[in-house]
């Protein structure tokens, strides 16, 4: 009995030493809680088995922190690095090669976090980049940047057109936020809060947008926001290209809202979220959805950075 004792604690210990290894050191002490834990037992997910499409190796993306599917350059990906880098984003094709490196005018990277499509106010396929870490909690005002989404031309360098800014406040006090995703129809932005210890938040930015402007946050309700807020370390989100559908992450996890269609759009927080079964990778900070709304793309910061899809059955 006693053989079987300390049997059990090491593999505790070998599980708990995997399981920090995903994050930085002062992540030790979150109170993290599996979606498993706030979730019904009877969801489940409706993708197949992770597997590894490729690797990010290039030396200048040693912190992809945002991902997501480009919709007028076929097999690319639009990522970004973290908090350090200068304001630019990279395209990556399906593999992880870096294709170019597109510096943003008119923007500062403080702390990138995620990036989300939409379109402009031309109608325009448009990126919209979230500023909005605030590990400290000393930042009032976040920003969120769009530009009109390039279209790759061959060179390996480009600058995109100015940046529009929209700064944000939220209004409850300051707040982390590395998620991010944008209801299609109508481009707003929803926030989704990181928290080591707590309850988290969802947020939302009141239409109209206004470029220029401080606007104060929204905090969304719905019968099943509890218990989104209730996850620790979220570190993505993503809506699928039809607005369907909206993916979040967590350094340890995902999981998947649906709503019916023909639905309004935040109905979609009335639904039981669907665990989806992702890899353990050191810092996973970045998931999107392919270009076919077909399949989810997860990565993480740090090098060699692994790509990895799951396919909707």
């Amino acid at each position: 009995m006693m053989k079987l004792f300390f049997l059990l604690v090491i593999c505790l210990t070998l599980f708990t030493a995997c399981t920090l290894s995903q994050s930085q050191a002062q992540k030790k002490d979150a109170q993290y809680k599996p979606w498993s834990e706030v979730a019904d037992a009877n969801t489940s997910s409706e993708y197949d088995e992770a597997r590894q499409i490729g690797t990010i190796t290039d030396e200048t993306l040693t912190e992809v922190s945002g991902i997501i599917a480009s919709r007028i350059n076929p097999g690319v990906f639009w990522v970004h690095n973290d908090s350090g880098d200068k304001a630019r984003i990279f395209a990556i094709d399906e593999k992880g090669k870096l294709l170019a490196k597109i510096k943003v005018t008119e923007a500062e990277n403080i702390d990138w976090e995620d990036i989300e499509m939409g379109t402009g106010s031309d109608g325009q396929s448009a990126l919209y980049i979230a500023d909005t870490g605030n590990n400290s909690l000393t930042r009032d005002v976040m920003t969120i940047y769009r530009i009109r989404e390039p279209k790759l031309s061959g060179e390996k360098q480009a600058v995109t057109e100015p940046a529009e800014a929209f700064p944000v406040i939220y209004p409850d006090g300051n707040h982390d936020c590395e998620a991010i995703f944008i209801n299609p129809a109508n481009n707003q932005i929803y926030f989704v809060t990181k928290t080591l210890k707590g309850d988290g938040g969802i947020y939302r930015y009141p239409l109209p947008l206004r470029p220029k402007e401080k606007v104060v946050l929204e905090k969304v309700e719905g019968k099943q926001s509890k218990k989104i807020t209730q996850l620790r370390m979220v570190t993505a989100a993503s809506t699928s290209p039809d607005g369907n559908r909206v993916v979040i992450r967590t350094y340890f996890g995902a999981f998947e809202l649906q709503r019916e269609k023909g639905k309004a759009f935040e109905t979609i927080f009335d639904h039981e979220p669907a665990i989806i079964k992702v890899p353990l990778l050191k810092q996973a900070e970045a998931i999107c959805y392919t270009a076919d709304g077909k399949s989810l793309v997860t990565t993480s910061e740090k090098l060699p950075a692994p790509l990895y899809q799951m396919t909707r059955r």
